[in-house]
């Protein structure tokens, strides 16, 4: 093989780990963010609850 082969099939190897890990790290994200929304509201009814008490 020549070396334009080798950098394309090298550069399309990257690109499918790219997209594939890019692709699992949002999906980790996203449930990341779905995890914690119930417990930052939850704190921050008790911070707004907290502040209104103090006026």
């Amino acid at each position: 093989m020549d070396d334009v082969t080798l950098g394309v099939l090298a550069l399309l190897g990257f690109l499918n780990l790219a997209l594939t890990h890019g692709a699992k790290l949002a999906r980790d994200f996203e449930e990341f963010i779905e995890a914690w929304r119930g417990p930052v509201r939850s704190l921050r009814q008790w911070w707004r609850r907290r502040h209104h008490r103090r006026r």
